[in-house]
């Protein structure tokens, strides 16, 4: 039995070395290329942002990444990102192209101060997922990304056109074209007088939720309040954009028309 046991741990050693070993690779290196706003839209709940990163393999082997669920940290506040799966080869870089989404409730303030022009911490934290033969290897947790971010947004009127205006009755109709051309959904509300003469025959309170880069019509009726003057008919809109703790904007127009 003695003599046995040398003979049993050279074959315990070469088979060993038979047996492939899992090579745990270094993180890729991640740079981020573009960080832009797609939409805003209060009335879905949630912001969304575009991401190109480029990553950069310093391994001397190609790194096939798999689908890899990251946190993306804003201004502090955690957020969920899933990383796509690519190959990278050995020494080489490849770009991949991701949606950060950011839900209103949970983002108010981060998302508050990116549109005002805010610099902002960006942080993409995790494990990497990649296939190594038939081994899935982990790689991290990790900080892949710490940087300042901003957003250029610059916010621009919604265009408004007076379609049309009709007696109805002992009211008046009006039929108002909004059109939206940020990619920020808001709230325009605020009150809309009707003056004839320069003087004001009635007034309501206008509400009307635009998603982003939206166009719609939109109906008004005002019933009369006050004696008319000689001269041309006009709308006057004291109005603001609006979305609770995120964005307030004034829109005053002043818009001319014929009564028929």
């Amino acid at each position: 039995m003695k003599r046995s046991l040398p003979l049993l741990l050279i074959l315990a050693l070469v088979l060993g070395a038979c047996v492939p070993q899992v090579v745990r690779p270094q993180a890729p290196q991640v740079e981020l290329l573009q960080f832009n706003l797609i939409s805003l839209d209060p009335f879905s709940g949630r912001g969304e942002f575009d991401l190109r990163l480029r990553l950069t393999n310093p391994n001397g082997f190609s790194l096939p990444l798999l689908d890899s669920t990251l946190t993306a940290e804003l201004g502090g506040t955690a957020f969920r990102l899933t990383l796509p799966a690519l190959e990278i080869p050995a020494g080489a870089s490849r770009e991949a192209q991701t949606r950060l989404v950011v839900p209103l409730v949970e983002g108010t303030r981060v998302l508050a101060g990116l549109l005002a022009g805010q610099s902002t911490r960006f942080r993409l934290l995790g494990e990497l997922r990649a296939q190594l033969g038939p081994a899935v290897v982990p790689i991290g947790p990790l900080t892949l990304l710490d940087r300042e971010v901003r957003v250029q947004f610059a916010f621009q009127l919604p265009r408004i056109r007076l379609l049309e205006i009709r007696l109805d009755g002992l009211a008046i109709r009006l039929v108002l074209e909004v059109e939206n051309p940020n990619p920020v959904g808001f709230t325009l509300e605020g009150p809309l007088r009707l003056l004839i003469g320069g003087r004001g025959v009635a007034e309501t309170a206008f509400n009307m939720r635009l998603s982003p880069n939206e166009r719609r019509p939109n109906e008004v009726r005002l019933g009369l309040s006050g004696f008319p003057g000689a001269g041309g008919l006009s709308v006057e809109l004291g109005l603001r954009a609006y979305i609770p703790g995120i964005l307030e904007r004034l829109v005053a127009q002043v818009l001319q028309g014929i009564l028929r």
